[in-house]
């Protein structure tokens, strides 16, 4: 099952769009743009490559032939090796590097990346890291002993429970981030309970003692710059502090990219001192994540992202938020490198894979025609990104599109599911939910058709022949578009319909903007499966247009992300003298 991600350790170093300097005008990706990926050692792949950049008119010299295992998934190794570096020197030396906006992995091309393995030195720090976990829950134990012994020497009040509301150190090494979360809401819940009791039961001549006493352990516990409103009693961060957390978070992300027994102790104090033990405990969580490499495998597509970036200079662990994602607009932050979008035109066969070419051609030509069919389950609109939040937007979708498009919109708004054969005949759009892994055939898809279901795993393979997920078995039945994950997602890592079908319908962007422009996070598992350049509606009217930007809840249509400028060149030479690290901390790792 999907599952909603709640806490997220992202090292990410940057608060996310900034420095993309975004040029006003509008356009899509052209076919000079494109550079595709074939795996030299599948002459079916050869095949497939030469047939779509004849179809789509790609210049021949943008073509990388990659000499790859004929798997689904490689080793992190090989990855550098025989993915990023051949395609980086092909790309410099035919002078594609700065002209490139999107790559294309063609059938024959591996689906997956897995973790890298531990390095003695990573062992290392994983084990120093869990003795700093420790010592901070020790200490945080002694703090809130202080405070426990307030309140018990209050006039009047309860004793409280001699039971720890934190863990032995012991303990606390096998806690889940959701569990350390839950222990600071129940600290801070104590805390302000104190507070309380100050106020009302303390001797008029005791109150001022009792609070500063309260403070000090308050910023033992969370630090100069860590402390937040939610503590009654202590005043917020000033701007002075919040000058003090960026040259903070500064100082720290150039010492966190170069780790040493050194440089971590150095790191290690200065979250002491400006987020408390709090920051302590939370980084020393974050690091053994991050060496662990816990959530490090991907999807090589979403990973291909990150293609000019160095190997160290952005965590493999975990997920990066997208910077190109239209929700994050305005953002300030830093983005040093470009970022590449990559589509893939990938089947259970090659005829499937050259057929997906034939039907986005098609239905550019003739139109899309069909049916719309939204399989929802009639939940109420919950907090942002869960289960309830994209139930809403399936149905906002299916009423958007209704009332505002030609199409026949079909909204199953029960528990049911769209699972008969024939239930959902000439198919043009489709997106719904929920049965995992277990692909029912219900669905007829008419040339161009584009659908996804958001569940988890429905793109673990595609050549299995015994595979039950959407992607694989909706490919074959004749879709001309798809996206799933390889992995466990995270709900929020699928784009929300009202986004993606909404950039999709105002005819301005290709499959592979539309995507990158709803999809919020990369080095992660999500794959698209499609021809880029697809454009289904790309003769808009201005009534297509209203009701592109009623999906989008009428925020402006972003530009493209072809537009997009990045502050730094990116040929091998200027990598070297840019070496695209992070220029900040989040903060968020150290108090969630």
């Amino acid at each position: 099952m999907i599952m909603i991600m709640r806490w997220s350790y992202m090292f990410v170093g940057m608060v996310l769009l900034g420095c993309l300097l975004p040029c006003p005008v509008m356009a899509v990706v052209a076919p000079e743009q494109v550079v595709v990926l074939a795996n030299a050692h599948s002459p079916e792949s050869l095949d497939l490559v030469t047939y779509y950049m004849e179809r789509r008119g790609i210049p021949l010299g943008n073509r990388v032939d990659l000499y790859l295992p004929l798997t689904d998934t490689i080793s992190r190794e090989i990855y550098e090796q025989a993915v990023i570096k051949p395609v980086r020197e092909a790309l410099v030396q035919k002078s594609l590097s700065k002209t490139t906006k999107v790559l294309v992995t063609i059938f024959g091309v591996p689906l997956r990346v897995q973790a890298p393995q531990l390095t003695a030195e990573e062992e290392e720090w994983i084990d120093d890291a869990k003795q700093w976990k420790q010592s901070a829950i020790g200490l945080l134990r002694e703090q809130e002993q202080q405070v426990r012994s307030q309140k018990s020497s209050l006039p009047g009040a309860v004793q409280p429970s001699v039971e720890s509301i934190l863990p032995s150190a012991d303990a606390s090494l096998s806690a889940e981030p959701s569990t350390i979360f839950q222990w600071k809401k129940q600290l801070v819940a104590f805390l302000n309970a104190l507070h309380q009791d100050i106020e009302e039961k303390a001797h008029i001549d005791q109150k001022e003692k009792l609070f500063g006493i309260r403070e000090k352990v308050i910023r033992r516990i969370f630090g100069k710059v860590g402390v937040k409103a939610e503590v009654k009693g202590i005043s917020g961060v000033s701007a002075e502090q919040q000058r003090e957390e960026v040259a903070v978070q500064q100082i720290l992300a150039r010492l966190m990219h170069q780790p040493s027994a050194a440089t971590r102790t150095h790191a290690y104090e200065l979250v002491q001192a400006a987020y408390g033990l709090w920051g302590v405990l939370n980084m020393a969580q974050w690091e053994i994540e991050r060496y662990q490499q816990t959530d490090a495998s991907a999807s090589l597509d979403s990973e291909l992202s990150f293609l000019w970036w160095e190997a160290g200079s952005y965590p493999l662990a975990g997920r990066l938020p997208n910077p190109l994602y239209l929700g994050y607009a305005g953002k300030v932050g830093e983005w040093p490198l470009p970022l590449l979008m990559v589509s893939r035109i990938d089947a259970p066969t090659v005829t499937h894979a050259q057929r997906m070419i034939d039907q986005a051609i098609e239905a550019e030509s003739r139109g899309l025609s069909g049916k719309v069919y939204v399989d929802a389950r009639g939940m109420k609109k919950g907090s942002p990104f869960s289960y309830g939040y994209y139930d809403a937007d399936l149905q906002d979708f299916a009423t958007q599109f209704r009332s505002g498009t030609g199409y026949p919109v079909t909204l199953e708004n029960t528990e049911k599911r769209l699972s008969q054969p024939g239930q959902a005949p000439d198919v043009a759009l489709y997106v719904g939910w929920y049965r995992l892994r277990q692909y029912e055939d219900a669905f007829t898809f008419r040339p161009g058709a584009i659908g996804y279901h958001i569940a988890s795993g429905e793109a673990v393979s595609i050549h299995n022949s015994q595979e039950q997920g959407w992607c694989k078995n909706a490919l074959e039945r004749g879709i001309t578009v798809t996206l799933g994950p390889v992995g466990e997602p995270y709900l929020d890592a699928f784009p929300l319909p009202t986004e993606f079908f909404g950039l999709l319908y105002s005819g301005k962007y290709s499959l592979v903007e539309a995507y990158y422009l709803s999809v919020r996070y990369l080095s992660w598992k999500m794959v698209l499966f499609g021809d880029p350049l697809y454009r289904p509606w790309f003769k808009p009217n201005a009534e297509q247009q209203t009701t592109a930007q009623a999906l989008l809840q009428k925020r402006p249509f972003p530009p493209s992300p072809t537009q997009v400028v990045f502050p730094a060149h990116h040929t091998a030479r200027d990598r070297s003298e840019f070496p695209g690290k992070y220029t900040s901390f989040d903060s968020r790792v150290l108090s969630p």
